[in-house]
């Protein structure tokens, strides 16, 4: 067993010979020093046996002593496979050319993810970051130790309060939090609160300041709700004064709701169109050349009689550089319509709520509204037409700097 170890290493022949008793031509490699091992008889006159290979140019020498018809027919370990590959030079070419290529894309930077700043800060992150060498299309052994980098990017970043980097395979992950910084709130400038626009008050909210009006009063717009100025009484240790009372200006906060009211003119067809997509779909894609867009794919003609179309334009990069093409994809939808009859009584409701939504839209979640009223109502060329009249309680209160 010890004289074929190492075998697959050195590399062995698997010998076949032909004559008569075979067997003694291998009894003669064994005697000339010439290890062999797996002998295997197939008939009379063929035998076969394996050898290293290092010894089949003895083996050669011993064969002119004899009259057996010898011949290799198989070839085996380290030492034959390599001295078949440098005989094929196009394959040992191929080969060392993969290899190079795989080592270059496995050593090149692909992605850099940056997690946890806003859009600002990681702008500059970036520009930190690609200044010691770490940006897509890097080359990996450029880069500097990245304990180095993260110590270097929390003193040049003032924002940054830490900054993590992970390797992973090609994408590298930048995990950063931001200072946080608070900002002193500036002491509100004195002020009143006016009405925004006429209406009968309802309820009031104050936080600071003098209330002008009351509950039920009707005030018209730029009319003052509550008062910046407060009178306070004077302290007893004062120097006695005619005037027992001081003013305090302050800025007056709170929220004051009214009853207000709103005419509005609505139109509702009805005729509902609606569409939908079936499902079906086809995808053609296009280089974007400057002016020119050259058709890669789907030369299909559209099947579709109504077409809902989807359009993207898809950067084209080598590494981290963009090429001066785009490619587009147009996405194409089966697209189908159809009309509804409606009756009078569902556009004039369905018209109502949308004026209502509209209106709490644009008078804030806050606001209420309280009723309306018809006041006209026409249904000309299949539409139906309507003059509403909406009560709404919403905050009427804004402020007005006091000079």
């Amino acid at each position: 067993m010890k004289r074929i170890q190492g075998k697959n290493v050195v590399g062995y022949v698997t010998v076949k010979v032909k004559g008569k008793r075979p067997e003694v031509f291998f009894q003669a490699c064994t005697d000339a020093g010439i290890p062999v091992w797996d002998i295997k008889k197939q008939n009379n006159s063929v035998c076969l046996g394996k050898i290293y290979l290092i010894h089949v140019k003895r083996l050669k020498v011993l064969l002119q002593n004899y009259p057996y018809e010898v011949e290799i027919i198989n070839r085996k370990g380290y030492i034959n496979f390599f001295s078949y590959i440098w005989t094929r030079k196009e394959l040992l070419l191929s080969i060392l050319l993969c290899s190079a290529i795989i080592f270059f894309l496995s050593n090149i930077i692909w992605k850099v993810e940056i997690n946890g700043v806003s859009v600002d800060i990681e702008d500059k992150l970036e520009k930190e970051l690609a200044s010691y060498g770490l940006y897509e299309g890097a080359w990996i052994y450029s880069l500097e130790s990245l304990d180095i980098v993260q110590e270097q990017i929390v003193n040049d970043v003032p924002e940054l309060l830490y900054i993590g980097i992970e390797k992973k395979g090609t994408t590298y992950t930048v995990d950063a939090v931001e200072k946080l910084v608070v900002k002193e709130e500036s002491e509100p400038a004195p002020q009143h609160l006016i009405a925004a626009k006429n209406g009968i008050i309802q309820k009031m909210f104050i936080k600071k300041g003098s209330p002008v009006v009351n509950i039920n009063d009707y005030v018209k717009k730029g009319d003052v709700l509550v008062s910046g100025v407060m009178e306070e009484a004077k302290n007893e240790n004062e120097e006695e004064s005619s005037e027992k009372l001081k003013e305090i200006v302050t800025s007056a906060e709170g929220e004051v709701f009214a009853n207000t009211w709103y005419e509005v003119n609505v139109t509702s067809s009805l005729y509902q169109h609606t569409e939908k997509l079936s499902g079906d779909k086809i995808t053609k894609y296009s280089l974007n050349i400057g002016k020119w867009q050259l058709p890669i794919w789907g030369f299909k003609k559209i099947p579709y009689e109504q077409v809902f179309e989807e359009t993207e334009v898809i950067p084209v990069y080598l590494l981290k550089w963009k090429l001066p093409f785009n490619l587009i994809e147009r996405t194409i939808y089966d697209k189908e319509s159809f009309t509804q009859i409606r009756s009078e009584e569902d556009a004039k409701n369905i018209a109502i709520e949308h004026v209502k939504e509209d209106l709490k839209l644009k008078l804030g979640k806050d606001s209420e509204i309280i009723k309306y009223y018809v006041l006209h109502e026409t249904v000309d060329n299949g539409k139906v037409k309507m003059n509403l009249y909406i009560s709404v309680t919403e905050n009427i209160a804004i402020g007005k700097q006091i000079k």
